[in-house]
């Protein structure tokens, strides 16, 4: 292992909490632009606070795309660190569409990566970390693009939150719904993911279980 591959490494494992802290901070920041009624000096400051922290993410990929180095040419190397990295990737890509404003959430899930090494680990990053984020996140956009909107039915954070949850339980009361194209890929994001995790939670479960009755 080359000396700069190496160096990287050893970043990489010491910054694993600042860029946990970081994912966070991206996501208050946004939660701070939408909740809290700011003058525009203070948004624009929040916003660039945001893309001071995106840009450090991508200099991680960058980082890691340089300590791949050569294994990136070879077909088992590049998926080795599409496996590795997938998370990192999206959440580098996705979130700078304004309209996929959603996505942010994956910039929060990619500073958790590093700390899913178990299985119990990963069971509780689906119950205790994602679900909950992706519950938030999801309220928070679609009040973001629907509380304005001509016809719209949600148009308080607390409305947006049940939405969320009748939602992501595939429950769907149709109470709340989002009007705006904005909104509904929202929905649509919250649906799909939903479905997503509770089928891993199930599977995870049911491993976990398995795996207890063996060893007894």
């Amino acid at each position: 292992m080359s000396k700069l591959k190496k160096g990287l490494n050893t970043y990489f494992e010491k910054a694993e909490y600042a860029y946990m802290a970081l994912g966070f901070g991206f996501l208050i920041v946004y939660s701070f632009q939408v909740l809290l009624p700011l003058e525009q000096y203070m948004f624009d400051a929040l916003e660039n606070v945001a893309a001071v922290i995106y840009f450090i993410f991508i200099i991680d990929l960058v980082l890691r795309v340089i300590a791949a180095g050569r294994d990136l040419l070879t077909v088992s190397g590049l998926l080795v660190f599409l496996k590795e990295n997938w998370l990192m990737i999206l959440a580098t890509l996705l979130p700078a569409f304004r309209s996929l404003r959603v996505l942010r959430v994956i910039l929060v899930l990619s500073g958790l990566t590093p700390f899913l090494k178990t299985r119990s680990s990963k069971v509780g990053m689906v119950v205790g970390v994602s679900l909950p984020l992706v519950i938030y996140t999801s309220a928070l956009s679609v009040y973001e693009a629907e509380r304005y909107a001509d016809g719209a039915n949600i148009t308080s954070f607390g409305e947006a939150i049940w939405w969320a949850l009748a939602s992501v339980t595939t429950v769907g009361y149709g109470d709340r719904f989002p009007v705006t194209e904005d909104g509904r890929f929202v929905a649509t994001f919250l649906m799909i993911i939903g479905i997503g995790l509770f089928s891993s939670l199930t599977a995870l479960l049911a491993a976990w279980v398995m795996g207890q009755k063996s060893e007894s």
